[in-house]
């Protein structure tokens, strides 16, 4: 059993409502359903949101939308595993012992049901495996960063970027969550508290451009002319 929970919360203080702000003409939740509905590996949708105008929104795009109805607590900026579990226990009945959690956030609208399918079923190879998590590879390197000295205000100070850490190819691959696609053993989050098992995790690399995840108004003005100019569209 695979249980999918969107995480979309009404209260953006970056960009206010931007779950349902329209990208492309359809609201960025419109982008995140249609994606796990094409899914081969779901059985549910839950939407956890403290608002019934999301959930209205949120059905006209899957008629089978669960609700899970978020307290005035879950309604502020907690962390996405307090809302999960509250979800779990709100509907147990959609829920197994052996689930599989799948968490989406529609801030990364450009993921797709292939992205999702193909998270579940790394960990359905890997019984051994707690979590996956899509990613992108990073390009901002730590080798190269400035940190303020302190005791300055306008000195900052580096490592050493002469020699081989100056070019890019020397220097380790890293990847970051693109905050597209989460998924876990749902015992293993019940007994940790814990969406990423830290000791190892699965990942799904996603191109730079599919990563993009919408903090701010400059995100979503990126995602707009990448629509524009056909590097992606609604599917």
């Amino acid at each position: 059993m695979t249980i999918a929970i969107i995480t979309a919360r009404s209260g953006s203080k970056g960009l206010p409502h931007k779950n349902i702000r329209n990208l492309g003409g359809i609201p960025l939740l419109g982008w995140t359903i249609k994606a796990l509905s094409k899914s081969k590996r779901v059985s549910n949708i839950i939407l956890s949101t403290d608002s019934d105008e999301y959930f209205e929104i949120g059905s006209k795009f899957y008629n089978e939308l669960i609700y899970h109805k978020r307290s005035k607590p879950l309604a502020e900026d907690v962390p996405s595993e307090l809302v999960i579990l509250d979800a779990i226990n709100s509907l147990e009945e959609f829920f197994e012992n052996e689930s599989l959690i799948i968490l989406v956030q529609p801030t990364t609208p450009f993921i797709t049901h292939k992205d999702i399918d193909m998270c579940i079923n790394k960990m359905i190879k890997n019984q051994n495996a707690n979590s996956c998590v899509s990613v992108r590879q990073v390009s901002e390197y730590p080798e190269w960063q400035f940190t303020k000295k302190e005791d300055f205000e306008d000195i900052y100070v580096s490592k050493n970027l002469s020699g081989e850490v100056s070019v890019r190819q020397n220097l380790k691959e890293r990847w970051i969550p693109n905050g597209g696609v989460y998924v876990m053993r749902k015992d293993f989050l019940q007994k940790t508290n814990k969406i990423i098992d830290e000791q190892g995790i699965l990942i799904h690399e996603m191109p730079k451009l599919r990563s993009i995840d919408i903090d701010d108004i400059e995100d979503f003005k990126i995602c707009e002319a990448l629509i524009k100019a056909n590097f992606v569209k609604f599917e």
